[in-house]
């Protein structure tokens, strides 16, 4: 056989040597030939160990050195990049508190629940995103302990259990360490904002003759904040408005909207020193502070027939707008501690024993707009006030409301701060792993693990809806007469703002998840190609959620938000079998054809006994080409919250897709129309949730949910001509159809779904409630099977190195993606769409690294491009003024320098180039695609001892 010498670089193509079941043992060849010796290892993707890593299933493995290119300490920008996964989009977030501090991988674009992560091979327990579905969070992972990462392409739930229907994400962690580490990191944009600082100290040493190793690893990391305010042109500072000149969007030749550039608010963000009033006629009014804090003579702010959307315009165009993105940020500020311990010994019986223990907290703060009274709950009689209205406002009221005493008053609660939300997570895990050989040359371990998380979800500056409304204080003062008076002209008093204030409250979620697990392979019977290896194995896990709301969540006193303790647990019980099958060896154009199945079968406490399988072929031509494929069957048990989540009412900011201002933004007018007729809506429908912004509605589990079930099919090529040394190339075909896709698609989602089916006969009509009039009246917000996607597309990957004299070398690694099937259907009797080439779903993704060293010196650079995309399915120059997206193409560079053995370090440059694509609509909220942050600067320095 060719031997091919390998560097880090090129071990990824050849698939991972993962711990899992991990303890290499070493055999000797068979007698009478040329002795060697190799390694039992166990491949991502399989459980049974065997000579190689020549995997059926693609694996691509990135190492260490190669994510930190990405210039960050945060494992989850280092991976997005990647054209396996969904880039991060930092927007996503930006109105949910609870998700600030919480990092996730996305495979496919198939969402995190469909992602499974493992770390060295076993399941991590899992946290709760503000939806209370168990995903990995990825925060946890010290980035400086990854050694590397391997990515397994489509389902794996026959090897793996549950959840892995987009494939797997195996976190290898560094291991035996000896001696005294201490690394330290830190980060900064150009504009000196979103610093990044972190040190991470690791410790370890041998003993007893280095039959046992322990080690223990303390790292720190603290990430600043970035205002969207910071980066003009981003975020709700640009967006598509309806065009003026066509607002119906029946107008032939002019785009139905356009893009506005530095978007400010009529009505949100109101200055306390220029407060503001809305007349009769929808113009708003604005008044300054003399010297002595009273107001002087109001002027015409802001005409209603200059408004974008109701609220909207340009500040370019009006000075008198108010911000459209306040203290909303792009990059939440975080900190972060951990401690992870891990211990080893060797017995002289061959017995390997291994064990771990982490802990980490993270600790986060999110800022939002102050609260805020809405124009349309504002609206007041100028002659019954409930507040003594200011002699300015009098005036301006008489002279310029034509004859109508009413007006609204916009205001935000400027005096009570921002609204904040502290996050707290913790994670703590232990797990232990005992290895063994049986017979001769069957492997087993025994794996048990135990884990906790907690997030405490601290809320201030919140204001109490029992004490206030529309300007008017009540509730238990109204007994003593004591209440309050409000006047949203003037400072808020302290009484009145310790009346109307809700002490800061903590909702808690806690998880935990506790697992036993035994494996045995070995070889079972030798058939003239070789081994039948047999695997098989049993796994018990218990998981658990607990949510304990506070009491201000359990009254619903803050808008009425509701949240419902919930106390839910499972179990499952799994058992697996798994075969590889040597059909031919040594023949010609067959050095080797292989055969693998498994087989699993698992029993859920609610999800009942779903099974799973897999059959793939490994086929060798010979030593330059190898043909592989896998077809799958995987499944995803719905989740605790899924099921069982207790009704919680809420009130949903959302518009009426039937109403005539929102008709042309379908993707299908007309069949939009037909269905809100078959409705009952009538033409031309001004809906109410014009004026409410909103419906009242629930969310709650469903416990007639069933599984997801997936069939993933990979088809591929690797070639390593002899002709060329180090050169390895890869092409796998893969394809992901996933069938009652459980989702819970949110308020006005439901309702869009149900006039934009086919027909009205579907599931999502059933869940929203119209009155006779059409208004939407209600929406049940729950989780339902009925959807069903699809990803097709064909990986790519390219390793080269090329060594020079005078002890230099260069290696090159491109990882690519080319999608052409991304598709969503509603349910199996609706239409399909395919949203390839539309806004986070580009056609091509790649990545491209080179690194040349010489000596102590190495320089790095890469290449991250993804293709434009359009802003929506059916985006054309008639709908939209800018109807694409551009693509992207971001340069980041490294330099390192040996200094001695104990002394390393290294600078670097993100965005090299500068590149920002802000008062772009669609590509200005930030991300890894359209980064906000400009060009960034790293260095880091490793000093052993």
């Amino acid at each position: 056989m060719k031997t091919v010498k390998l560097k880090p670089l090129f071990v990824a193509i050849l698939s991972g040597l993962v711990a899992q079941g991990a303890h290499a043992v070493e055999e000797g060849a068979a007698e009478g030939v040329n002795e060697q010796s190799y390694e039992r290892i166990v491949v991502t993707g399989s459980r049974i160990a065997r000579a190689g890593a020549d995997t059926t299933a693609p694996v691509t493995v990135v190492t260490a050195e190669e994510l930190s290119i990405s210039g960050s300490m945060n494992l989850n920008e280092m991976l997005a990049t990647l054209p396996q996964f969904q880039g991060i989009n930092a927007s996503t977030d930006a109105y949910n508190p609870e998700n600030a501090g919480l990092n996730t991988v996305d495979l496919r674009d198939l969402g995190a629940v469909r992602t499974l992560v493992l770390i060295n091979g076993h399941r991590p327990t899992q946290t709760a995103n503000s939806s209370d579905l168990f995903v990995t969070d990825v925060s946890n992972i010290p980035a400086s302990l990854v050694d590397r990462v391997e990515i397994l392409t489509g389902g794996a739930s026959a090897v793996y259990g549950s959840d892995a229907v987009a494939g797997v994400v195996n976190i290898i962690l560094k291991k035996e360490f000896e001696g005294v580490e201490v690394d330290l990191y830190g980060s900064t944009t150009e504009k000196g904002d979103a610093e990044q600082t972190g040190v991470t100290i690791t410790s370890g040493f041998n003993f007893d003759d280095s039959k046992g190793n322990f080690a223990v690893s303390l790292d720190y990391l603290k990430e600043n904040e970035l205002r969207y305010a910071d980066r003009p042109g981003s975020y709700g500072q640009t967006n598509f408005v309806a065009n003026k000149l066509d607002p119906r969007g029946n107008i032939a030749g002019i785009p139905d909207q356009i893009t506005l550039n530095n978007i400010g608010w009529a009505d949100y963000n109101v200055l306390a020193q220029r407060p503001t009033i809305m007349m009769d006629n929808y113009d708003y009014y604005q008044f300054g502070r003399n010297s002595d804090g009273e107001l002087n003579n109001g002027f015409l702010a802001i005409t209603d027939a200059e408004l974008y959307d109701y609220y909207k315009q340009s500040t370019d165009v009006n000075p008198y707008m108010y911000s459209s993105v306040g203290p909303i940020q792009a990059v939440v500020p975080k900190e972060k501690y951990s401690v992870y311990l891990n211990g080893s010994y060797e017995f002289d019986n061959g017995l390997f024993l291994s064990g771990d223990v982490q802990y980490s907290r993270i600790k986060s703060e999110q800022n939002l707009d102050p609260e805020f009274v809405f124009s349309w709950n504002g609206w007041v009689n100028v002659n019954d006030a409930p507040f003594d209205v200011p002699q300015a406002v009098k005036d301006t009221i008489a002279n310029d409301n034509n004859g109508s005493n009413w007006f609204a008053v916009p205001y935000t609660f400027n005096d009570l701060g921002n609204r904040e939300t502290e996050v707290d997570r913790e994670y703590v895990s232990a797990s232990v792993t005992l290895e063994g050989e049986l017979f001769e040359e069957w492997l087993w371990d025994a794996y048990a693990a135990t884990g906790k998380t907690s997030k405490d979800a601290t809320s201030m500056n919140r204001v109490n809806t029992d004490r206030f409304y529309a300007f008017e204080t009540f509730g238990e003062c109204e007994a003593t007469g004591s209440c309050p008076e409000f006047n949203p002209f003037m400072p808020l008093t302290d009484e009145l703002m310790d009346y109307v204030r809700i002490d800061p409250f903590t909702d808690t979620t806690t998880t935990f998840q506790h697992t036993v697990a035994a494996n045995i392979n070995g070889p079972a019977v030798m058939l003239p190609a070789g081994d039948l290896m047999l695997g098989a194995g049993v796994e018990y896990r218990q998981e658990g959620l607990e949510v304990d709301p506070s009491s201000v969540s359990l009254s619903g006193i803050n808008r009425g938000n509701t949240k419902t303790a919930q106390d839910v647990d499972r179990d499952i019980a799994e058992a697996y079998v798994e075969v590889v099958v040597p059909v031919v060896a040594d023949m010609a154009f067959a050095d080797a054809i292989d055969v693998e199945a498994a087989y699993r079968v698992a029993n859920y406490t609610y999800a009942g006994t779903n099974d799973s399988w897999k059959l793939g072929i490994n086929w060798a031509v010979n030593d330059d080409i190898r043909v592989r494929s896998v077809y799958a069957k995987a499944v995803r048990a719905p989740q605790l919250t899924e099921l069982f989540s207790p009704e919680e009412t809420s009130f949903f900011r959302m518009s009426d897709p039937c109403d005539a201002d929102e008709i042309p933004f379908s993707d299908d007018p007309e069949l939009r129309t037909a269905n809100c007729a078959a409705l009952g809506v009538p033409a031309d429908f001004e809906s109410e949730l014009r004026v409410t912004g909103g419906s009242y509605g629930s969310t709650k589990g469903n416990e007639e949910l069933d599984p997801e079930v997936a069939h993933t099919l990979t088809a591929g090529l690797v070639l390593s001509p002899s002709a060329v040394d180090n050169l390895i190339i890869s092409l796998d075909y893969f394809n992901i159809e996933i069938k009652d896709v459980i989702g819970r698609f949110g308020a006005e989602e439901f309702a869009e779904r149900c006039v934009d089916a086919d027909s009205i006969d579907n599931p999502f009509c059933g869940q929203v409630t119209r009155e006779s009039d059409g208004n939407i009246s209600y929406v049940n917000d729950t989780y339902v099977n009925s959807a069903k996607m699809i990803r097709e597309g064909v990986d790519f990957q390219v390793n080269y190195g090329v060594e020079f004299s005078g002890n230099s070398d260069i290696d090159f690694a491109l990882y690519g993606t080319y999608l052409t099937k991304s598709t969503w259907q509603d349910t199996v009797d609706t239409e399909e769409y395919d949203y390839v080439g539309v806004t986070g779903v580009p056609e091509w993704k790649t990545s491209f690294n080179t690194q040349y060293s010489i000596e102590n010196f190495s320089a790095s650079w890469q290449i991250n491009y993804v293709s434009s995309t359009k802003v929506s399915r059916t985006a054309t120059a008639e709908k939209y003024d800018r109807p694409e997206l551009p693509s992207s193409i971001l340069h980041n560079a490294r330099l390192g320098y040996e200094f001695s053995d104990s002394i390393n370090a290294y600078i670097g440059v993100t965005n090299v180039f500068d590149q920002d694509w802000l008062g772009i609509a669609g590509a200005s909220s930030g991300g890894t695609t359209y980064p906000i942050r400009g060009r960034s600067y790293n260095a880091g320095l490793t000093l052993q001892f």
